[in-house]
């Protein structure tokens, strides 16, 4: 498996990755407007056929003031299942954890539904905490979150 930059034509196959590992919903336009921000983080895992295993999305947060950027929010995160529990979801986070260092971040923010135990061990071991708990932050079903901060290395 191996790790490249996402393209248009990449968004199917990423709306049915979230679709079977339920992520909350994007549409393609989401997908696309991200992919057109020059400080968005898009990342594809794909076997050496190039099919589809998994993706990342984040961005490195710009300053209003023109300063550098040091943080960066990661917004999804996924492998296929039958893929899961391989090292993959691992690589895919190192990935974005790279490009973050080449953007000179210094802490990556995420959230997290605080049901979702699988989700908040590979967090933690990959060195995010909770920051806050954000009430009834997702809907079907309604839930807590977590607002959770790893500061890079």
């Amino acid at each position: 498996m191996r790790i490249r930059p996402i393209a248009p034509a990449d968004i199917p196959e990423l709306i049915r990755i979230a679709d079977d590992t339920g992520l909350s919903p994007w549409t393609a336009s989401n997908f696309l407007d991200e992919l057109r921000l020059s400080n968005s983080i898009m990342l594809k895992l794909e076997g050496d056929e190039g099919e589809p295993g998994g993706f990342v999305v984040g961005r490195v947060l710009t300053d209003s003031r023109g300063m550098e950027p040091t943080e960066a929010e990661l917004y999804n995160i996924a492998v296929i299942p039958s893929l899961q529990g391989h090292g993959f979801g691992q690589q895919v986070i190192d990935a974005f954890f790279e490009k973050c260092r080449e953007a000179n971040v210094k802490k990556v923010w995420l959230e997290v539904r605080a049901g979702n135990t699988r989700a908040l061990d590979f967090y933690s071991r990959n060195g995010f905490s909770i920051a806050a708990k954000r009430p009834k932050l997702y809907t079907a079903p309604v839930e807590d979150g977590y607002l959770m901060l790893r500061t890079m290395d």
